[in-house]
């Protein structure tokens, strides 16, 4: 695998999952055109309280 190939896929999966939720999450707040790093930071967010969240449960809190 080529690191270009890699760095397609990241950014791919970047901008499919992770942007993506965040514009429509910032979008239900009414917030049509949030700047890219805005949505990435929410998107990033969203990830991670989905992720403490599946940990919460598998521990059982």
């Amino acid at each position: 695998m080529s690191s270009r190939f890699v760095r397609d896929l990241f950014s791919f999966l970047i901008e499919t999952f992770v942007t993506a939720i965040g514009r429509r999450l910032l979008w239900e707040m009414n917030e049509y055109d949030p700047p890219e790093i805005v949505s990435l930071v929410i998107g990033l967010v969203f990830w991670a309280l989905v992720v403490l969240l599946v940990y919460a449960a598998v521990l059982g809190w």
